[in-house]
């Protein structure tokens, strides 16, 4: 009886994960403006309790050599591969609640968008059936730090043209900041998204430099909604840090490599 209720359970819970999936990537709906994510992580968890419960009354079957039924078994197996989904493409321990959707490496000189927060949401008015989850505008410091590369400005805008096309992100804006005193500084800015996950998210690159030779890179990644962004932002902080970090590494051993050659 109650692996019987496992199991219709369980094909509820894959059957909705599959819809919001479908949903998320036809784009049917405004993922800041339903949040199908949170929607998702919940049916997610509850699939993993119920895949426990299977596997418990599937092994306490198999110890006292009852028969136990193959649909349990499959029905679990999926909710553990959804579950497993969701480490691989994002990770469970990136999700955060705080209340933020709005971060930057640097809280001090922040870096500008063309648009306002209010002009580049996606959704002007909020639903009242989830106007709970909405919280005030602030810019949190993200646990990620500004880049100082031994790089030249145009060297860095090099490997952050690469970084960026690995990661597939598309260019929304490009320009030239006149608020950070003489030197080079140029923002860009891109719609960033990581596969698995529905929302998509502005991103801003600063790339400044006052000597040869030297550049800092400042990242600010803010939602399009009013909403927690479940530590979507800093995520997506930390994963173009880290792709701006690796190719700059091999920008400088083929630099170095040509110089040998020479």
């Amino acid at each position: 009886m109650v692996a019987k209720l496992v199991e219709r359970c369980g094909i509820a819970v894959l059957f909705t994960q599959v819809a919001i999936l479908v949903v998320g990537r036809a784009q049917i709906v405004d993922p800041w403006h339903v949040p199908i994510t949170v929607v998702f992580t919940l049916i997610t968890l509850l699939g993993a309790v119920g895949a426990s419960l299977g596997l418990v009354i599937i092994i306490k079957s198999l110890l006292y050599r009852e028969p136990f039924r193959l649909e349990l078994l499959l029905v679990c197996g999926l909710m553990c591969i959804m579950f497993l989904f969701v480490q691989f493409t994002y990770g469970w321990q990136n999700f955060d609640y705080k209340r933020a959707n709005d971060y930057s490496t640097n809280i001090v000189n922040v870096p500008q968008y063309k648009l306002t927060k209010y002009e580049r949401l996606h959704v002007k008015e909020s639903s009242s059936l989830w106007a709970f989850m909405d919280i005030p505008h602030s810019i949190v410091k993200a646990d990620t730090d500004s880049l100082v590369l031994p790089l030249s400005a145009l060297e860095s805008k090099i490997v952050l043209n690469q970084a960026t096309a690995a990661l597939d992100w598309v260019l929304v804006r490009h320009t030239t900041s006149i608020s950070d005193g003489i030197g080079f500084s140029e923002n860009y800015e891109f719609l960033a998204g990581n596969p698995g996950v529905a929302q998509r998210t502005d991103l801003l690159v600063r790339i400044a430099s006052t000597k040869p030779g030297s550049s800092v890179i400042d990242i600010r990644s803010s939602s399009p909604g009013r909403r927690r962004d479940l530590g979507l932002n800093a995520f997506m902080i930390g994963k173009i840090a880290s792709e701006i970090s690796a190719k700059a590494s091999q920008y400088e051993k083929l630099e170095l490599t040509l110089g040998k050659g020479q």
